[in-house]
């Protein structure tokens, strides 16, 4: 896999068209191809403010260990975050599944975060350095 970088708006309209939500800038983002042209995984990251980055994640099929690892270096030993925050919709019971296998915890629930719905509240988890490293050593 090939990653792509300095594309944030493509690798963020990737990561939208795929989940349905609004990518707002300002944001980083990072991609990656397993052809060298199309998108098989995008990455967007916003609401940094120097201890905190929020993450936003669309890959069907690509989420392997060398991806997520290369993100958790990208987070935890470039950017020095102290924490990592990812949200999901309460329906997809497949990625709250996936969250805790990649280390993050569940830290609360967003009322009507995605929509008008019960089923559109953010399940709210956070992925801490010392977790994070789990992946980074191993």
């Amino acid at each position: 896999m090939r990653l792509v970088f300095g594309c944030d708006d493509l690798v963020a309209k990737y990561v939208s068209d795929g989940l349905g939500l609004p990518m707002v800038p300002p944001y980083t983002a990072i991609g990656g191809t397993r052809d060298g042209q199309s998108l098989c995984i995008g990455v967007v990251f916003n609401e940094y403010n120097g201890s905190n980055i929020d993450i936003t994640l669309y890959g069907p099929g690509a989420l392997t260990r060398g991806n997520i690892r290369g993100v958790y270096h990208y987070l935890f030993e470039q950017l020095k975050v102290n924490r990592v925050t990812a949200k999901t919709r309460r329906s997809n019971k497949r990625m709250q599944r996936l969250m805790g296998r990649f280390g993050f915890k569940f830290e609360g629930i967003s009322a009507r975060y995605f929509g008008p719905t019960k089923a559109d509240d953010a399940i709210r988890f956070v992925l801490f350095p010392e977790e994070a490293r789990k992946w980074l050593n191993g």
